[in-house]
């Protein structure tokens, strides 16, 4: 496929948003879409969502999403209690990284939360050695249905721990947006979540705006 603005970023399962917020946590975050809109979107409904949401990022192979959905299938009342798991560790990092983004501190039980889930999650890595050199991974990949939360999980701690947080913004969009996203633009310029997007409809909105405000003039002259 070519690449260009609309197609970047795009993600492996089309039912799913883009993959605007360069990185993981913030991209969950982003599964509402429009949080600041009058109609919010939520694309995740249960825990098949979840799953195909991590196979949508790359986090999840085809054999680990195809396994986890059976096994949700097997145990339907500890998939829901991992769902639910899931939307609390969503709503913590939407309020943490909101919070940072506004230049305030976040609340330390939405920190504790994020804390809690890393430490799961961490119990379950190992260090592995590859032809690139070594890197973190992680065991019992499909066995394990809270493992769609481990990397969104390390994700949120490694953004806080590791990144300039300066570079976190929240997009305005046309005041009806809200997405989080990490400004990686060579000198933290980036304004919106899309700029053909957000960025556009923005401009479009203050050209009728300018247009409309002349013609009335026009009007007043005649």
């Amino acid at each position: 496929m070519v690449m260009n603005q609309r197609t970047r970023k795009r993600g492996l399962d089309p039912r799913f948003p883009r993959l605007l917020g360069d990185r993981l946590c913030l991209d969950f975050a982003n599964t509402i879409e429009g949080p600041r809109s009058a109609s919010p979107e939520d694309f995740l409904h249960d825990y098949a969502d979840l799953v195909r949401w991590g196979h949508h990022t790359g986090t999840l192979s085809n054999a680990a999403t195809e396994r986890l959905i059976q096994l949700a299938g097997e145990s339907p009342r500890i998939a829901a209690i991992v769902f639910t798991r899931g939307r609390a560790l969503r709503a913590a990092i939407t309020r943490v990284y909101s919070a940072i983004a506004a230049g305030a501190a976040p609340k330390p039980s939405d920190l504790a939360l994020l804390q809690s889930e890393y430490r799961i999650a961490m119990r379950h890595g190992e260090l592995i050695h590859g032809t690139d050199g070594y890197a973190w991974d992680w065991s019992d990949e499909g066995a394990a249905l809270d493992r769609p939360l481990w990397p969104i999980a390390r994700s949120a701690i490694d953004v806080l721990t590791q990144d300039d947080l300066t570079r976190v913004k929240e997009c305005p969009g046309a005041d009806d947006c809200g997405w989080l996203f990490y400004d990686t633009s060579k000198n933290g310029s980036r304004r919106w979540c899309s700029m053909e997007g957000c960025g556009s409809r923005l401009k479009m909105r203050r050209q009728y705006a300018r247009k409309k405000e002349r013609a009335k003039d026009d009007q007043l002259i005649r």
